[in-house]
């Protein structure tokens, strides 16, 4: 999974935070295509788990102190990309790649859909006045 201009939400903290997930699922990519150790693999597994946790904590934050209407249905979604984590770490299946595969495409939907949706309603608000401007960079 690569970075791409696509990803960016408009929210420089987010889009940071976006871009080390990425990095994450890169990472888990070529563990797997090297046929690296599963043990190296879970480690990257356990990696990425954390830190979309915190992630995850940060977005529903923001989306609940701009009154984003969308907040319990995008956390769902957060709980339902932390629960298909957990399961490839503790039943890593044979098909691996292709499970890794199916995460990041998940991830580029999930940003590219449900985050650009939170981030527009945040950027809105913010230029309404509901906030300040240093929370935001668009050319990060």
């Amino acid at each position: 999974m690569d970075w791409k201009q696509a990803y960016y939400v408009g929210i420089h903290e987010i889009d940071e935070q976006h871009k080390t997930l990425v990095e994450h699922i890169s990472g888990i990519e070529q563990a797997v295509a090297t046929n690296a150790g599963w043990a190296d693999v879970n480690a990257a597994f356990a990696r990425l788990s954390v830190d979309a946790q915190n992630h995850f904590i940060l977005e529903e934050s923001l989306m609940g102190i701009y009154d984003f209407p969308g907040l319990h249905e995008h956390a769902n979604e957060h709980w339902r990309f932390l629960a298909d984590l957990r399961t490839l770490q503790e039943d890593p299946p044979t098909e691996l790649a292709h499970r890794v595969n199916l995460l990041s495409e998940r991830l580029d939907a999930h940003i590219q859909t449900w985050d650009k949706s939170y981030a527009l309603h945040i950027l809105k608000r913010l230029a309404l006045g509901g906030g300040t401007a240093s929370t935001t960079a668009t050319d990060s």
